[in-house]
């Protein structure tokens, strides 16, 4: 009799285990009303299936370069750039070129400070130095 009560009790708790999980997969499942969401359109395009016989198919050969063209390759590369850095360059040397001019000339006078001997120098107020 004992044995009896064993064994429906494993049935009733696989049972109950089976009927859970039943219901968990049912919750997961989507309903026929709701419709699905929209397919991003920046979404990349799906990569192309790879069955279990590729391994035996013809692979595309890739062109590659000697270490000569390469070499050439990345020379023209550099040269390119470095003629737009130079280009860019010229700019900035001439403006921080009129920059010196205007700022340095006068030290911050209009006119250019009179020059007196050493010994008669006077200390300036406008440019913080003597002259």
């Amino acid at each position: 009799m004992r044995s009896k009560s064993v064994f429906m009790r494993k049935i009733i708790l696989s049972l109950v285990i089976l009927l859970f999980g039943v219901s968990s997969f049912a919750q997961n499942t989507r309903s026929a009303e709701t419709p699905k969401p929209p397919r991003a359109q920046y979404q990349a395009a799906k990569k192309e299936k790879k069955g279990f016989f590729d391994f035996l198919k013809k692979k595309k050969s890739t062109d590659l370069k000697t270490s000569q063209e390469e070499t050439l390759a990345f020379r023209k590369r550099v040269s390119k750039a470095y003629a737009e850095n130079a280009k860019i360059d010229r700019k900035v040397k001439k403006v921080k070129k009129r920059e010196a001019k205007k700022g340095e000339k006068f030290h911050g006078h209009k006119r250019p400070p009179k020059k007196r001997p050493p010994g008669k120098q006077k200390f300036c107020n406008v440019c913080k130095i003597k002259h």
